[in-house]
Formats: C-alpha cells, sequence, structure tokens
C-alpha cells in the first residue's frame, strides 16, 4: 500500500478538504468479474476483438437542457489546493492510501484488464460490455511513430462505432472523404439506441453546478455538455460501451483514466453538430454525468478543442498503415474526477455515431488509477 498525507482543505465531496499533495503519481488499480468469456486475438495486426452483450437497458433524458449554451457548462474549480484552510471534517491532516498496482494486460484480449482493472488481487468489479464482438478489442499500436503506445501496461482497450480491424485498413491515396472506404461500417439496427442513452446515462443538462447542490445529482447530466449536441443529431446508433461497476477504496477521493479519440467524419463534418460523440460516465455520490470534455464545456467529439492530428495531407506518421490517414484525432488526454471513499460508483465508457450509422469513430482506453486529487471532472492533454 502506498500512502500519502495531505493538509487539509476545503472539500465537500469527500469531508477532508482539497489537498495539498506529498507523493509521487500512483498506478492504476483494478477487479473484475463478469468478464466476456469469447476473447479472439488477432495474430495478423495489433487488434483483440472480444464478444459479450450486456443486458443493460435503455432509457433517461433526450429532452432539451437549461442553462447558457455559451462558455464553460459549470465552475471547474476546486481540488488545486487553493481553496482557503478548513477545519470541517478531517480536522488538520488526511491520509489518502492508493492500492498497489501490477499491470496483468500482456497478450489479452480483456479490455478491462488492458486498461489496468481486474488483475489477480484487485479489487472486485462488476463488468458489462455492449456491442457487437467486432466493435470491442485490445490493441498494443497504433500508427506509425509510437505516439499512441500504451500508457499503462502492455495494452490498451478499444471501442469503436465500426470494427476495430478496420482500424489497420490503410486509407487508399485520393479516398472519398464523404464516404471511406475502410471504418464506414454499419453495425446493425440492434446496436441503435434512438434518442435516449442507456441507463443511467442521461441527455438531459441539470439545472446549475452539481458540486454546489447535491440535489442535482441523479436528474441528468452535471456536464451539461452531451445535450447541445446529441440533440441536434437525436439518434444514438450504433452504440458500443464498456462499463464496470466498484466500490471506491475508502481513503481515496479521485479516479482517473486515459483515453484518445478519432474519428473518420473529419473533415466532412468537421464544425457541425451531426457528428459522433464519446462519453465518459460516472454515476456517483459526488457526481452524475459526463466527465471527459474541455474547458469550454464541448463534448469528445470533432468539436473539442483537443483535436491536435488532423491528416488533411494524409501523410501524418501518426495515422500511417490506419484507415484514420485523410481523418483526424486528439493524442492521449487524461480525465480525473472526485468520488466519495467508499461509495459503489458505475463507470461507463461509450461512443456512438450521431443521427447516421457509418462514418465510424473510435475512443482508445488505458491507465484506470485511483487518486489523491479531489475535485469536479477535468480532461487535460498527456505529454
Amino acid at each position: 500500500m502506498r500512502k500519502s498525507v495531505f493538509v487539509a482543505m476545503s472539500l465537500a465531496l469527500a469531508g477532508c478538504g482539497d489537498f495539498t499533495e506529498e507523493r509521487t503519481p500512483a498506478a492504476g488499480i483494478g477487479g473484475l468479474t463478469g468478464k466476456a468469456d469469447d476473447a479472439d486475438t488477432d495474430a495478423e495486426d495489433t487488434d483483440t476483438d472480444i464478444g459479450g452483450t450486456s443486458g443493460v437497458g435503455t432509457g433517461g433524458g433526450g429532452e432539451s437542457g437549461i442553462g447558457d449554451d455559451s462558455g464553460p457548462k459549470f465552475d471547474l474549480g476546486g481540488g488545486d489546493g487553493s481553496g482557503p484552510a478548513d477545519t470541517d471534517g478531517c480536522g488538520t491532516e488526511c491520509e489518502c492510501t492508493i492500492p498497489e498496482h501490477q499491470p496483468c494486460d500482456n497478450a489479452t484480449g480483456d479490455p478491462f484488464l488492458a486498461m489496468g482493472l481486474g488483475c489477480p488481487g484487485e479489487l472486485a468489479v462488476q463488468s458489462t460490455v455492449t456491442g457487437p464482438p467486432g466493435a470491442i478489442g485490445v490493441r498494443s499500436s497504433f500508427g506509425g511513430n509510437g505516439t499512441f503506445a500504451p500508457r499503462e501496461g502492455a495494452s490498451y482497450a478499444v471501442i469503436g462505432s465500426g470494427f476495430v480491424t478496420d482500424l489497420d485498413m490503410p486509407t487508399p491515396g485520393g479516398d472519398n472523404n464523404a464516404d471511406p472506404t475502410h471504418c464506414n461500417d454499419d453495425l446493425g439496427g440492434q446496436w441503435d439506441v434512438g434518442g435516449a442513452l442507456p441507463n443511467p446515462l442521461r441527455v438531459n443538462n441539470v439545472a446549475g453546478d452539481c458540486t454546489v447542490d447535491a440535489s442535482l445529482l441523479g436528474t441528468g447530466d452535471c456536464s451539461n455538455t452531451i445535450a447541445d449536441q446529441f440533440n441536434q443529431g437525436n439518434s444514438a446508433n450504433d452504440y458500443v460501451e464498456l462499463r464496470f461497476e466498484v466500490d471506491v477504496p475508502v481513503d481515496v477521493v479521485s479516479l482517473s483514466y486515459d483515453f484518445a479519440f478519432f474519428s473518420t467524419e473529419y473533415p466532412y463534418y468537421f464544425g457541425s453538430a451531426f457528428n459522433d460523440m464519446y462519453v465518459g460516465w460516472l454515476e456517483s455520490e459526488a457526481w452524475t454525468g459526463n466527465i471527459s470534455f474541455d474547458a469550454n464545456g464541448n463534448p469528445i467529439s470533432l468539436n473539442a478543442g483537443f483535436l491536435d492530428y488532423r491528416d488533411d495531407a494524409g501523410n501524418l506518421p501518426e495515422f500511417a498503415g490506419t484507415c484514420m490517414r485523410q481523418h483526424a484525432g486528439t493524442g492521449w488526454l487524461s480525465t480525473s474526477a472526485g468520488v466519495v471513499p467508499g461509495e459503489h460508483i458505475t463507470v461507463a465508457f461509450a461512443i456512438f455515431d450521431l443521427s447516421d450509422s457509418i462514418l465510424d469513430s473510435y475512443v482508445f482506453l488505458d491507465n484506470f488509477q485511483w487518486g489523491c486529487e479531489p475535485g469536479a471532472p477535468v480532461t487535460t492533454p498527456e505529454g
């Protein structure tokens, strides 16, 4: 076990305040039950598709949101140790203990192991997958220059609104970007969920700031980042999701994970409301909503501020030998969010086509960790 001691500052999430940290970053931890059994490793590329579908029902929002559409959607402050000193909660000092973690994802076909969840002897996690086997997989590399090497262990999870094996099909020169040759698949109508996302995910905005008013928890998306774009298309098609439930360790106050997003909808739908979305949903006593978005409240899509790799000329080494040539994606990003020690949480990583069922998008997922940095959700680029 690793231990860290902090000076207590004000924090409502865990009753222990915002902290000044005196430690080095910790590795991820996890645990797994109920994982898919029909793993299938493709030896000819770095994808591994897995099977299994969850019994997650559909439901939730879809109605118009409430609030200002411009600028940040809520107060992003907190968690940086800059607040006033406070003697509430745990008094003058709090101790944060992060369980040890040993990566166990070498040659795995299990996406949860690939993310750093479910290693032997670690926390028990209840996991489910939604989507066809071909849209869920594991990779150890992508592109031509190592930019998308694993962030933890030897591999990372992949989900897409198309088939993961398409990722290793190079875009032909001069390909029609409005109708790409590869990564342009319809997964089938059974994976179209329409105008509502599966429970407990909700599309609608909340009427305020969940970090200030706890009564808003469970009434919608606390980030207020999904509704504006979703309601333009109002139909989530080719919906694919990795989900897990876990009890938060009793003396940690946050979680984090790394991800990267890619889409063949660039450049054809760049700047349009009609483009695919990635949602990282946290269902917690501290937050119910999307936790991965940019500083201006844009969801992860072509409209987010993190779209660093735009391969207009078709020559970026980051996309060499892949279907993302002539298209676009982010670098590795990291999301962190506060949680309540000891609570039971649900985390869902979901990607879907908006309005149509083609022009696919994908997300890589890796390096799940527990942490000691409380506060509202924030996403930042990783070097």
